[in-house]
């Protein structure tokens, strides 16, 4: 991407223009903790998908100059139908998801000895991570649309499935798996890189899925790794503020110029933080969700930020004349 398109892709978002891969997704002010209905925040803008499908009618991305399947897509698209279902009831939503719960179930392959999961077969080169790995941001949302297509059917198919990708929440990245460590404490890595990335909103998508899961199917593995990740969050959540800015960081991987979040992330992190609020009663969430609101709402924060935003990717862009083209929502 060059500084042409960086200004005219982030100057679109903070005009507060929205597409298919940049949604807004508020936060589901209906959650309850004692049941799995509509997504903590709102996948429905991810119903109709905006790229090409396969004869199963499940979601391609082009990504290295092909089409391919894209765990993460999927189970976005999954989530989307579904939460379109809950609103309407419309069967034609419900075909659909259950068709991507089935291509879940039936794409879960083993990785390592006793590890299952969804493989990425791209490079993700920004955090120097070579092809193939998981991702805890796909198996979070995975297990979340295997837990809502077991609730829909009874059909055990789809919690065994959901069973199997638990392991890899307690397998160490250096291992392949997706568990890396802050200070100490069990992070859940959407870039599961040898330099610990620690991609926030990844982070609490896989531990929605943990939550969901364990909350269905009484999993006590998915219990645990739910209660040890809220726990690091809840610790590391202040290393994602911007000093002075009221804004935050996409992640925390050491690069020579701070990974600022972008407007659209920064955007679902604070809706995130709101879910997280409601889900637990911890009213830090709920404070710094606020601070960061507060930044979103200032012109002058607005603009300083984008400004950063497109520092940081020019200066990734020269380390390396390969940007990925995946994108994800």
């Amino acid at each position: 991407m060059n500084i042409i398109q960086m200004v005219k892709a982030y100057s679109g978002m903070m005009m507060g223009k929205t597409d298919y891969w940049h949604p807004d997704m508020n936060t589901n002010q209906a959650l309850s903790t004692e049941c799995v209905a509509k997504y903590p925040v709102d996948m429905s803008a991810k119903a109709e998908y905006a790229g090409v499908f396969d004869e199963d009618q499940i979601p391609l991305v082009e990504m290295d100059g092909h089409l391919s399947h894209l765990s993460v897509t999927i189970a976005q698209y999954a989530l989307g139908n579904y939460d379109e279902y809950i609103r309407t009831q419309k069967s034609k939503y419900l075909k659909r998801f259950i068709g991507s719960a089935d291509w879940l179930v039936q794409n879960l392959v083993e990785y390592q000895s006793g590890q299952w999961g969804w493989i990425n077969d791209h490079d993700k080169l920004i955090y120097n991570l070579k092809k193939p790995w998981l991702s805890a941001l796909s198996q979070g949302q995975a297990l979340s649309v295997l837990v809502r297509a077991y609730q829909e059917t009874n059909d055990e198919v789809y919690r065994d499935s959901g069973q199997k990708a638990l392991r890899a929440f307690n397998v160490p990245v250096a291992e392949g798996g997706l568990l890396a460590k802050w200070q100490g404490l069990d992070y859940f890595e959407e870039y599961p890189s040898q330099t610990p990335s620690f991609v926030l909103n990844g982070f609490i998508f896989a531990l929605w899925g943990l939550w969901e899961f364990s909350l269905i199917t009484k999993s006590a593995e998915a219990k645990a790794y739910y209660e040890s990740g809220l726990k690091t969050l809840e610790h590391c959540l202040k290393e994602y503020q911007v000093p002075h800015l009221n804004w935050s960081r996409y992640d925390l991987y050491p690069f020579k110029v701070t990974d600022i979040a972008s407007i659209f992330y920064h955007k679902l992190h604070i809706q995130q933080l709101r879910a997280m609020a409601l889900l637990t009663g911890n009213d830090l969430f709920k404070q710094q969700a606020e601070s960061w609101e507060k930044g979103r709402k200032s012109t002058v924060r607005y603009v300083l930020a984008t400004g950063y935003k497109i520092l940081h990717k020019l200066s990734i862009s020269k380390q390396s004349s390969y940007v990925p083209s995946v994108k994800k929502g």
